[in-house]
């Protein structure tokens, strides 16, 4: 990392980070979310140029390449390049037969819907999701639980219930993993193919909601549930209908592909 500023400019920042810190580390959980992050923030910033001015002063350069295979990134890229060497299965197919384990998961389309043309019928997931272990450490499939079924299932059930999709277009890819890498592999196959469902993307994100009850939270209707409607409970009293339009859905997710146009 490039030093951005002085040793004295990076001293005097590094003086009124330490003045902006609760003397007492009991005061740290008392802090507003928004002034923790900030200060962790500027900390991890500091311990960066820090980190860049000692190898800069170290008398033997640092090597050019480096493989860690324990780093998570790493295990959570092959984890994903996994996924994406699986043949893909139709949806239906997939849950017709429990199974155990966790993992990742990309549901691709190949229908006529117009929004989804860019995408229709090409090696480009229209969303990516994990499933979490029932036990955190799970040393196999079994002790993971059914999970990784259980969630193709939900989503089988609310495409399913959509007017205006039909589940024979769409086909999956799986992965069973062991827990701790799941999550950087779906963050992973999210940043490299920005699925248009998937909520990080604010486009037509409430695909994988399992269900809003008017009892507990009061939502508004999801963009998916807005431009797919189909599942009851996103109509049910407590469910205001969302502020934009289906052609205001349409029109953002045709200014999503253009910004992120799929190449393959």
């Amino acid at each position: 990392m490039p030093i951005s500023s002085s040793p004295a400019e990076l001293l005097a920042e590094l003086i009124e980070l330490a003045n902006n810190l609760p003397s007492d580390p009991t005061e740290y959980a008392v802090l507003q979310p928004t002034k923790r992050r900030a200060l962790r923030a500027a900390l991890e910033g500091a311990v960066s140029r820090l980190t860049a001015l000692s190898d800069i002063l170290d008398t033997v350069r640092q090597p050019r390449h480096v493989f860690d295979p324990t780093d998570p990134k790493v295990i959570g890229k092959v984890v994903a390049d996994a996924l994406l060497l699986q043949d893909q299965e139709p949806l239906a197919h997939v849950v017709t037969q429990s199974f155990y384990g966790a993992g990742v998961y990309a549901i691709y389309y190949k229908g006529p819907f117009e929004c989804y043309q860019p995408i229709s019928g090409r090696d480009h997931p229209i969303y990516v999701g994990k499933a979490d272990p029932a036990e955190l450490h799970a040393q196999s499939a079994a002790k993971q639980g059914t999970r990784l079924h259980t969630r193709l299932k939900d989503h089988f059930s609310s495409i399913s219930r959509a007017t205006n999709l039909e589940i024979e277009d769409f086909t999956c890819r799986y992965l069973v993993v062991r827990s701790a890498w799941v999550e950087t592999a779906e963050d992973l196959l999210i940043a490299c193919f920005k699925p248009v469902w998937n909520s990080e993307m604010k486009v037509c994100f409430g695909f994988g909601k399992h269900g809003d009850s008017s009892e507990t939270r009061k939502n508004k209707r999801s963009p998916w549930d807005t431009i797919h409607p189909g599942r009851i409970w996103a109509t049910e009293e407590g469910n205001t209908p969302n502020k934009k339009s289906v052609a205001d859905i349409c029109a953002a997710i045709a200014g999503h592909f253009k910004a992120n146009p799929v190449n393959h």
